[in-house]
């Protein structure tokens, strides 16, 4: 059954419903959406990746979100909350929570991710109450490290690493974190 997970202006964030990795497939797993996360993912790999959201919904009640366009009823993306589980990353990083979204390539440059992310932090320093979210991103990708900062992240060069998973143009792995005293302070700075 399909879970509203939150609400913006302008998304509904939910849980999967039938039909999604079709869509997933033919507008999410393309080489230009996926440039710096690796490439497009065979079916089946992608079948397992949903699987994994579904169970992480049931077991811990925090995982990725489907990003579904009100106006229209498109799913254009996913953002929410996984795991740093790099072989690569640096112990303070390891088992730590991390932000991450993906917006299908028409409706790039229009403001979802950032919506979608906002949601999420609210959703991560507020019920779920998480000290610390990390972000992670690589120099080849400005839109991803951008994003982070407009969103308040701090840059911390000195989680850097190389992540053997990714090639040598997406590497070293930059790192940002917010942690709930930096969403308080930007939350009251806005009201």
């Amino acid at each position: 059954m399909t879970r509203v997970v939150a609400e913006t202006e302008r998304l509904i964030l939910r849980t999967e419903r039938p039909g999604d990795q079709d869509v997933w497939l033919a507008h999410l797993n393309t080489p230009e959406v996926r440039a710096h996360l690796g490439g497009p993912s065979a079916p089946e790999i992608v079948a397992q990746n949903f699987a994994r959201i579904a169970a992480n919904w049931e077991a811990k009640d925090i995982s990725l979100a489907m990003l579904e366009r009100k106006s229209d009823g498109l799913l254009i993306g996913d953002c929410g909350l996984g795991v740093i589980d790099s072989p690569d990353a640096p112990d303070e990083l390891s088992g730590q929570r991390e932000i991450g979204w993906i917006v299908r390539r028409d409706c790039w440059r229009q403001g979802y991710a950032a919506e979608a992310a906002r949601a999420i932090l609210a959703l991560a320093f507020g019920p779920w109450q998480l000290p610390a979210v990390y972000a992670q991103t690589s120099l080849s990708n400005p839109p991803s490290w951008r994003l982070m900062e407009k969103l308040g992240m701090r840059r911390r060069a000195d989680l850097d690493y190389v992540d053997s998973r990714y090639p040598p143009e997406d590497n070293p792995t930059m790192i940002y974190e917010m942690r709930r005293t930096d969403w308080t302070a930007l939350s009251e700075d806005k009201s």
